[in-house]
């Protein structure tokens, strides 16, 4: 089984082609300050705990609370539709996939982590692999719909 790990690192961290498909350890979304996301997980597929972390400058507001600089959004313990709005003068906010295996450390980017991301009419979709070594991309699906109308 592949460990995308020794990819990332060939590529320094950048995507690269595997079976034909593009993989990514991180994915960047413009969006800029004040801006409203909806993050919706989809699917599990993983006896471990899964989650998605994202990052910016500035943080996140969600269910009127303040993140700053990063979110953990754990699939057991967040909503299954959440909406967040960014904060960010840097217009950037970074994506990726977390697990846990049960010690209560966040884990990524290693072994075999990765993700495929597609998008179609604003919104990004995320088939995840955790740090098994394997190739099926289902560990965590969820996406990103860029498109919500202000509260």
């Amino acid at each position: 089984m592949p460990s995308f790990q020794n990819l990332f690192l060939e590529s320094k961290g950048k995507p690269v082609i595997y079976g034909g498909k593009t993989i990514q350890m991180v994915d960047h979304l413009p969006l800029s300050d004040g801006h409203q996301f909806k993050l919706v997980f989809e699917s599990i597929n993983s006896a471990w705990r899964q989650g998605v972390n994202l990052t910016t400058d500035g943080g996140f507001f969600i269910n009127g609370k303040f993140f700053k600089k990063s979110i953990a959004l754990w699939h057991d313990t967040a909503p299954t539709e959440s909406i967040i709005e960014i904060q960010t003068k840097k217009g950037d906010c970074g994506i990726k996939n977390i697990w846990d295996t049960g010690n209560g450390v966040m884990e990524s980017w290693h072994n075999g982590a990765a993700m495929i991301v597609s998008e179609i009419n604003g919104v990004r979709r995320y088939e995840c692999n955790d740090g098994q070594p394997d190739e099926d991309f289902d560990e965590l699906v969820f996406r990103i719909e860029t498109s919500v109308p202000r509260n």
